[in-house]
């Protein structure tokens, strides 16, 4: 906008966007909705250029060429130093994979396509990584942005003298909120980072500008304009403090607070009022000015830091990353960005010496990093250590004798490998059912069976209930379709032994209903009723603190405590492992086990025996120190009396009853080796 345009207002909004996002990155207790920064400031973006390409339209010299050097200028100097610096800390910092996906999501964010890369690429799965962990996730917003702005020009450019443009505007805006409400429930992360869903807010900012220059001052009475300005301030202030992150976001409520801010921006175009002056105030406009590069520097710092085991940042800490943020941001503001959008070249030297040779430059190393797999110049030594760390918590899915699966096909049903204990491995007397929670078991099983003669089929489907019931009210939707589709053929595999084994994420699926228990229970009063006996295993503790990363991020992270700890039993945890040995206590054929005592002493729970460690992650044991469990506790206590029931009871029910066809033929084998 030219200097005479100028609204210091709507730089004290933009101060109030990076504000609300920093305060709620930091401690999302201290603004709960701070979010919606991000909405407020597409607003502002959807204003400030449409008024520009609008105002050119009407003097006939608007340049599609010209729109995108300005563009560049703003946008991609300061974005191309935060990606360089950012990859070069991570390279320092960070793990290899760690590593590799930071550059992976740089060369999506050079595309602006940043926003796609995570709808796609990130891993919301059972096991994935703290989305605090990705340096460049913030890089989305902008790729959100640049996709409008690919559009919406050519857009204006063809109808801009439209007298139903306004109208057009507003009905696909309220479409793109509506969208929003409709698609969070089936796919989350497409309604969070993806345009379509967002193009709204954009669009709001937008029909402001076309009021403007239709001189809607002139219509609307003065003695509206405060109390317009007061009621924007409400409806983008009060989203700040009553959402969070369970809301469904966004959607209908991403409307209140950009349409707020909308109407913030309006009022302060038709005349002044006591909100657009106490935004213009010197200290928010000076926000407001390297509010661009305080956004782009305050993800990458607080996500580096976090990464070395501070999930929760204390006070100074957040004090001192929030002070290092404006400050790289003043610098960028002072050194990066003015420079640059004073800059006089052409549009093509503008572009490629702004944006193309830079990008490719960052392309190429990224690529570099990405062929080296992560490692770069780290050392033979580096990588042996970080081997050795990894193999100690070796997670159960990533053994060949382990059917764990998110979907689950007719082979895992019958896989020989996953047959374990002495022979006969083609008659296995029991089956280990269950989700990831029932599979961390199989060498606490295993050892068992050593010992007492019996031999079990495993087979687990991930983030899916053993119920014999419809699991969908206990499951997240991303995984209803596939816990489905392997309820049938697995319930037909658990009908075929005389003895099932199970155990489950009892907590989690309490979580989305808390009638869980209640349909768990059905069905192992189900396969008792049928004669079989039934063996329930409890949670193991959960100890949210602990990760089994922290040696693996301390041999290039510096200053990391890494030391075994104790954690207070979780509550909920208890009270579900309660009732379910009551539950057993109460029925016949059902009997109940939990490592618990092994694991926790006085009420308090440790991931670590001695100086090694026992968890692949908060919840699940390691394969290795499951063996190594189940050897203890024979070697403590002997077998557990209901596993001691297991090779007679089987006898006793094959004698009355055909084999059941649970595997092919295969030789008997020994104990599978733990670092297989």
């Amino acid at each position: 906008m030219s200097n005479h345009q100028y609204r210091p207002d709507v730089d004290g909004l933009r101060a109030i966007a990076v504000l609300s996002v920093i305060l709620f990155h930091v401690d999302a207790s201290l603004l709960p909705g701070g979010f919606v920064g991000v909405d407020i400031f597409f607003v502002i973006s959807g204003f400030l250029i449409s008024r520009n390409i609008l105002e050119e339209l009407a003097r006939g010299r608007f340049s599609i060429g010209e729109f995108y050097r300005r563009r560049v200028k703003r946008i991609a100097p300061p974005m191309l130093i935060v990606v360089g610096v950012t990859l070069l800390a991570a390279q320092l910092l960070m793990l290899p994979e760690d590593i590799e996906r930071a550059a992976d999501s740089a060369l999506w964010s050079l595309a602006s396509l940043a926003n796609v890369f995570f709808w796609t690429h990130h891993d919301g799965g059972y096991f994935a990584a703290a989305s605090h962990d990705q340096p460049l996730l913030h890089l989305w917003s902008l790729g959100v942005e640049e996709q409008f702005y690919i559009l919406w020009p050519l857009l204006l450019l063809l109808v801009h003298r439209a007298r139903w443009l306004f109208l057009g505007a507003g009905l696909v805006a309220l479409a793109s909120f509506a969208l929003g409400e409709i698609v969070f429930a089936r796919d989350p992360s497409f309604a969070y980072y993806m345009l379509p869903t967002r193009a709204g807010e954009l669009l709001l900012g937008g029909m402001v500008a076309l009021a403007s220059l239709r001189g809607v001052e002139r219509r609307l009475p003065a003695a509206a304009v405060t109390p317009i300005a007061l009621l924007g301030l409400a409806l983008m202030v009060a989203p700040l403090f009553m959402l969070s992150e369970e809301s469904v976001f966004p959607g209908v409520l991403a409307a209140p607070p950009t349409l707020g801010t909308a109407l913030l921006i309006l009022a302060g175009h038709c005349a002044q009022n006591p909100i657009s002056r106490a935004l213009s105030l010197r200290p928010l406009v000076w926000i407001g000015l390297v509010s661009y590069s305080a956004y782009l520097w305050h993800w990458p710092l607080l996500a580096l830091y976090r990464y070395g085991g501070h999930a929760q940042l204390g006070a100074a800490p957040g004090v001192v990353l929030v002070a290092a943020t404006f400050a790289l941001a003043w610098m960028t503001y002072r050194f990066i960005e003015t420079p640059a959008r004073r800059s006089r070249g052409s549009v093509r030297q503008v572009v490629s010496r702004q944006y193309v040779i830079p990008a490719l430059a960052l392309a190429a190393l990224s690529l570099v990093v990405m062929k080296l797999d992560g490692f770069g110049w780290r050392s033979d030594e580096y990588r042996q250590a970080l081997a050795a760390a990894r193999q100690a918590t070796r997670p159960a899915h990533q053994y060949d004798y382990v059917c764990q699966r998110m979907q689950i096909s007719p082979a895992d049903l019958s896989n020989p490998a996953c047959v374990l204990g002495p022979a006969p491995h083609d008659r296995p007397q029991a089956i280990l059912w269950g989700d990831s929670n029932a599979a961390h078991y199989i060498g606490v099983v295993g050892a068992f069976a050593e010992l007492s003669d019996f031999s079990f089929r495993n087979l687990a489907i991930g983030a899916c209930p053993p119920l014999f019931s419809d699991p969908t009210a206990f499951v997240a939707s991303r995984r209803t379709a596939d816990c489905l589709a392997a309820a049938a053929p697995v319930r037909d595999t658990v009908r075929r032994f005389p003895v099932v084994i199970v155990s489950a994420s009892y907590t989690a699926y309490l979580a989305e209903s808390a009638e869980f228990l209640d349909a768990f229970e059905a069905t192992v009063r189900a396969l008792a009723n049928e004669g079989r006996l039934v063996i329930v295993i409890g949670k193991a503790p959960v100890i949210e603190a602990y990760d089994r990363r922290c040696r693996e991020k301390a041999l290039t992270y510096p200053l990391m405590d890494c030391r075994p700890f104790t954690a207070p039993q979780d509550p909920d945890v208890t009270a579900a492992n309660a009732r379910l040995r009551d539950f057993a206590a109460r029925m016949p054929r059902v009997e109940y086990f939990d490592v618990t005592d092994y694991l926790c002493s006085a009420g308090r729970c440790s991931p670590f025996e001695g100086d090694r460690p026992l968890y692949y992650d908060s919840g699940h044991l390691s394969m290795p120190a499951s063996w190594d469990l189940g050897k203890r506790i024979v070697r403590e206590d002997g077998v557990p009396a209901p596993f001691r029931l297991i090779e007679s009871w089987a006898a006793q029910q094959f004698s009355q009853s055909p084999a059941p066809a649970a595997s092919p033929s295969t030789p008997a084998s020994t104990t599978p080796s733990t670092t297989q």
